[in-house]
């Protein structure tokens, strides 16, 4: 999920007063709410900054996933569907949909990790905490436990109390770094399993890598 789908719609402001919860109290609030979602539907906006060329991109999308490891991520550029055993990847531009297995490392970013639930693949500290939209959020910073991984480090604004991810900033060896920014979060819909299947419109070319 590395080129899955920000605009910042507000600047954060340090809260220098609060004392920032500890990581434990962050960890383990994200496993609870993770472990009680079955569900959920996301609105985002990404934000890419490419590292060499500085470029810059930015488009929106929607999320939406249930567990296990289904997941659909739409948006103007591209939309890619797992059921967790098959993964498609659909250019409307181009016209062409890759089809491959499902393939899951420790260093592989899934919706799941990031947005709810911390990487086990992944040292985490708390940085602080800043204020944004009447909220308080805690800053985590992540880095892989691996090396070799294609991230060099990942931030992460959590909303103290809710625990949950409204904010994430990737940067990857390249020194690229991609935003994403959680606009509206939908928990426990009756999201159905048909979303999490892809039929290619007429016309598409077709690449089955499995």
């Amino acid at each position: 999920m590395k080129n899955v789908c920000v605009i910042v719609l507000s600047l954060s402001v340090p809260v220098f007063a609060q004392q920032a919860p500890s990581l434990s109290d962050v960890t383990g609030g994200m496993q609870q709410r993770f472990e009680m979602i079955d569900n959920l539907i996301a609105e985002f906006s990404q934000q890419v900054k490419f590292g060499f060329s500085k470029i810059e991109q930015e488009f929106q999308g929607t999320l939406t996933m249930k567990k296990p490891n289904r997941y659909r991520v739409e948006s103007e550029h591209q939309t890619l569907v797992t059921d967790g055993s098959t993964v498609w990847a659909y250019s409307p531009v181009n016209k062409q949909v890759v089809i491959d297995r499902y393939k899951e490392n420790q260093n592989s970013i899934t919706p799941d990790k990031f947005l709810l639930n911390l990487p086990e693949s992944y040292y985490a500290t708390v940085l602080g905490t800043e204020g944004e939209q009447q909220k308080t959020m805690v800053v985590l910073k992540l880095v892989p436990r691996d090396d070799r991984s294609f991230v060099k480090s990942v931030k992460l604004w959590v909303e103290d109390g809710t625990w949950v991810v409204r904010r994430i900033l990737i940067q990857d060896v390249n020194e690229s770094e991609t935003t994403y920014s959680i606009h509206s979060l939908t928990l426990n819909t009756n999201v159905k399993d048909t979303q999490f299947s892809f039929s290619p419109p007429p016309g598409t070319e077709v690449v089955d890598l499995r």
